[in-house]
């Protein structure tokens, strides 16, 4: 990343329906849940929104809940560190040394959907992929 300088870029994981952006470590020593915005705190906003506006579990009408946290009271994005702590996150990473703005998109509630669940997990994500690619330029269209 170093050497060949990205300026967008997300993980992709599974096992809930959110977008996390950074920073993704507490301020304060390994504690459980803080906001830790970035000076880049509103376009890291925008670039988790356009994602999940656009994905069809997350802004479904018939979205359900993963697991504990409801995430749909925050419009399913939410601060790294806001949810859990993570100390040494590629976003952080990306972001602090690369000047690449990453974001972290949990796909899916199942850690390992099935095989016969990936079309439809496809069909949950394209639009989004696409869209959050788009706003690589700053011209990128707005979901909707």
């Amino acid at each position: 990343m170093r050497r060949y300088p990205f300026v967008l870029s997300a993980n992709l994981h599974g096992g809930e329906l959110v977008v996390t952006y950074p920073f993704d470590m507490s301020r304060t020593a390994w504690r459980p849940r803080e906001l830790t915005p970035t000076p880049d705190d509103g376009v890291f906003r925008w670039l988790a929104t356009v994602y999940a506006t656009a994905n069809l579990a997350m802004a479904g009408g018939e979205r359900r809940r993963c697991h504990y946290d409801d995430f749909t009271r925050f419009g399913n994005i939410i601060n790294g560190a806001d949810w859990h702590t993570v100390a040494g996150s590629m976003n952080d990473f990306s972001y602090l040394h690369t000047n690449c703005f990453e974001i972290t998109v949990e796909l899916s509630c199942d850690k390992f959907p099935h095989a016969s669940e990936l079309p439809e997990e496809w069909e949950n994500n394209r639009e989004s992929l696409l869209l959050f690619m788009e706003q690589v330029r700053g011209t990128g269209r707005a979901p909707g």
